[in-house]
């Protein structure tokens, strides 16, 4: 029987980190797994959603069925770009418990932008202020003030940077070094597993809330486990799917506040959200 080093060799998975806590999550499974965000009594469920087709095309009707998806299944972060944000956010104010998502959104490099943009997203959302506020670090280290300003004064409630390449890990390292910071988006996987050796450390010595892109590498990922078949020895962390296999990875370091994964596809949203129920693997 091949063990788990050899499969994960076998299947390119070779970056498997050496240094995963065993840890466990709550005893009931039904329901998703949550995470504190750091320095508040407030918490996140480990598993959300990303910029999925369905918000880009502004399909309303199929974005409203996975947004219901992720809501029945105990999820509640939804991070999107661009137009997207407008079509969440009327969703989030014409659903029913809609105002318990937390919401993810962009800075721009120009204030009128920014602020108008804020404010047909409260508008649609019918809220008086915007959960978080990212911005790419390219942006973010000229005008943090700026950004911070916009936290002091009311219009968002977490400012963060986020970013999938390393050629920015420098940056963002330096920003978090600053205190300032509440939340960072990176990439990280069973595939892109650098994130693991400065930045997620510093996060979690920071106090910085980790939400991760890229779980399945924009789909390269299911290119590299097709046709092999789920080991055994996943059922020992309750992982149903290769899809799983991959957000378990990720969720199981312990820097990782939620996951964000992106389909338009609500039989595969369910499949990912399963993710965030269950045991995780250990080392």
């Amino acid at each position: 029987m091949t063990n788990r080093r050899e499969f994960l060799q076998a299947t390119g998975a070779t970056a498997l980190s050496m240094s995963l806590p065993a840890l466990a999550l709550s005893s009931d499974h039904r329901r998703m797994s949550t995470r504190p965000i750091p320095g508040t009594e407030e918490s996140l469920p480990v598993v959300g959603l990303g910029n999925s087709n369905a918000f880009r095309q502004g399909d309303v009707e199929l974005s409203r069925e996975i947004i219901e998806r992720l809501m029945s299944h105990g999820g509640g972060y939804i991070d999107c770009g661009g137009p997207s944000r407008f079509t969440v956010g009327q969703i989030a104010g014409e659903l029913e418990g809609g105002d318990s998502l937390f919401l993810g959104t962009y800075f721009s490099d120009d204030e009128d932008v920014d602020r108008e943009d804020a404010q047909r997203i409260l508008e649609a959302t019918g809220r008086d202020q915007l959960d978080l506020m990212h911005s790419f670090p390219e942006h973010a280290e000229p005008n943090w003030d700026k950004f911070r300003a916009y936290k002091d004064e009311g219009l968002t409630r977490f400012i963060g940077i986020a970013r999938h390449r390393k050629e920015f890990y420098d940056t963002m390292i330096a920003m978090m070094d600053t205190g300032t910071v509440d939340f960072l988006q990176v990439n990280y996987s069973l595939m892109e597993p650098e994130a693991e050796e400065r930045v997620l450390p510093t996060a979690m010595d920071k106090g910085v809330a980790v939400t991760i892109n890229r779980p399945f590498i924009n789909g390269e990922y299911f290119s590299i486990v097709r046709g092999h078949e789920l080991p055994e020895w996943a059922a020992e962390f309750d992982c149903d799917s290769w899809a799983q296999f991959s957000l378990k990875f990720i969720i199981s370091h312990p820097a990782v506040t939620c996951v964000l994964t992106e389909t338009a596809n609500p039989r595969h949203a369910v499949d990912n959200l399963g993710a965030g129920v269950g045991r995780l693997p250990d080392e």
